[in-house]
């Protein structure tokens, strides 16, 4: 445990670590086909700034969640798994758009933002 001057914790308890973790799968799941949010969408709506923490979680799954309709700022996929992303954007047509990326493409953010999180 990390702490700081005075004894209070810097880091936080692993409780709420995965307690955070989640809730982060548990709004994923709910995003449908065809949307996406950013890693900082799904933080803030989780009422925080941990948007690292998200990817964490999607990593720590092992896949069992639908990890594609997580992207970057921008609307780009998430890096080294472009290519597995690309076809599940196809699949669930999934507003694509070019982009003058290494992948040349990214999901049109605009347009494929879940909107039902208002």
């Amino acid at each position: 445990m990390d702490v700081a001057c005075g004894g209070r914790t810097t880091a936080e308890p692993l409780a709420v670590q995965r307690d955070f973790g989640a809730a982060a799968l548990e709004l994923v799941d709910a995003i449908p086909e065809g949307s996406v949010l950013t890693y900082g969408d799904v933080a803030a709506l989780l009422g925080s700034r941990a948007a690292r923490a998200v990817g964490t979680a999607l990593a720590r799954s092992g896949g069992r969640h639908p990890w594609w309709r997580v992207v970057r700022s921008g609307g780009h996929p998430p890096r080294g798994l472009e290519s597995d992303a690309r076809a599940h954007y196809e699949a669930e047509n999934t507003p694509l758009t070019s982009a003058p990326t290494e992948c040349g493409y990214r999901v049109d953010y605009a347009v494929a933002r879940w909107k039902g999180i208002s």
